[in-house]
């Protein structure tokens, strides 16, 4: 190739290169199935009619950890195509036989845009992810005949084979983080009958914003004369800031649109997501607020404090305030009442860095968006 169209073409290369670094292009979506790779209680485990504790789901699988095999399965179940049927054995061995599985799924910092989950299983199953119990609402109350007894376990979470439950369990992962999927799935088949756990979950992510880009600073302009100064513009007044904690709930003709309500007592461990067990009293109290006005829309804001680079406090933020409006709605708050957002270390209350700002800066709001 002569030499002035080899300079052509690399000039084209690398333009065509620093145009797509430019753009905020979304990872591909990122899809788990049940296979072989997921983990098993070595030994059976015996179901109850309630949901497992947070210390249940944290202990080591019972009996240990094993790998699953493919199950067989009734010609006419639907399997979720993609995904292997997954039990102990290929067959059940007894009615009524449980075993917990689990998968670890770690998600690096792309904001997550949606998660669906869909489950096929004969028979019943419950579905934890991060320790939260995924929703029943989209399941129907068919119950096979002589299965009574397990109305209550079914009402949580419960599967037919012949069924695939679809759930939208978005706000139920976090980014940066090892997330941990945790089923109790039963089989209450007659000795020798089938038995199998089907599942997908697809995670669809934004693009990661793109950085700022650095303006060049313009020379400042002279001052002009002293007669031809135009006085400044009055400045528009901050929203109304009400202290939220237990035992000091505001009058609701206290509050307007863009009214901010501070969270006392609402902590965080350093670097972490997860609330401190000394912030449900201020949540609970929240709570019994949002229920005694359905009306009331709020937005659930996290900050962080200086130190973070900007995406790790665009994600600290972002989980904090997740965490928040999850342990809202899993408290019976409507969903129709509250969004998240986190904006990182972007509103600083005191611009410094040092341990009394940290305290003052890392936060979660509540903004009033509706009344």
């Amino acid at each position: 190739m002569p030499l002035p169209n080899r300079c052509l073409l690399i000039v084209f290369l690398t333009g065509m290169i620093n145009l797509l670094a430019s753009q905020n292009v979304a990872r591909p979506p990122l899809v788990i199935t049940t296979d072989e790779s997921w983990e098993i209680s070595g030994a059976r485990v015996r179901v109850h009619e309630y949901p497992l504790s947070a210390e249940q789901l944290t202990m080591p699988l019972f009996g240990g950890s094993n790998r699953p095999t493919k199950a067989e399965h009734n010609p006419l179940a639907k399997v979720i195509p993609g995904s292997t049927p997954i039990w102990r054995n290929r067959t059940a061995d007894t009615e009524g036989e449980a075993y917990h599985l689990r998968k670890t799924i770690p998600l690096g910092p792309d904001p997550i845009r949606k998660v669906t989950l869909e489950v096929n299983a004969d028979d019943v199953a419950r579905v934890y992810i991060n320790q939260r119990l995924a929703s029943a609402e989209n399941r129907d109350g068919t119950l096979k005949d002589g299965y009574d007894k397990w109305f209550t376990f079914r009402s949580i979470s419960g599967f037919t084979y012949n069924r695939v439950y679809t759930y939208d369990v978005t706000d139920y992962f976090f980014t940066n983080v090892t997330n941990t999927i945790f089923v109790e799935a039963v089989s209450l088949a007659f000795d020798g009958s089938h038995a199998y756990f089907s599942a997908k979950l697809v995670f669809e992510f934004n693009p990661i914003p793109a950085p700022p880009k650095q303006v060049k600073q313009k020379p400042a302009a002279k001052p002009a004369p002293p007669s031809a100064v135009t006085p400044p513009a009055p400045a528009k007044p901050a929203p109304d800031k009400v202290i939220f904690e237990a035992g000091r709930d505001p009058e609701m003709d206290q509050l307007k649109v863009g009214s901010i309500l501070e969270l006392g007592h609402v902590f965080f461990a350093a670097d972490d997501y997860r609330l401190d067990t000394t912030s449900y009293r201020t949540l609970n109290a929240l709570v019994s607020y949002l229920k005694r006005y359905p009306t009331l829309k709020i937005e659930v804001g996290g900050h962080t404090n200086l130190r973070p680079n900007d995406a790790f406090a665009a994600e600290l933020s972002a989980n904090r305030a997740r965490a928040v409006a999850r342990y809202l709605t899993d408290n019976g708050v409507n969903h129709g009442q509250i969004t998240h957002k986190g904006y990182g270390k972007s509103r600083p209350r005191v611009n410094a860095v040092n341990k009394a700002a940290d305290k003052t800066n890392q936060r979660v709001e509540i903004k009033v968006l509706e009344k």
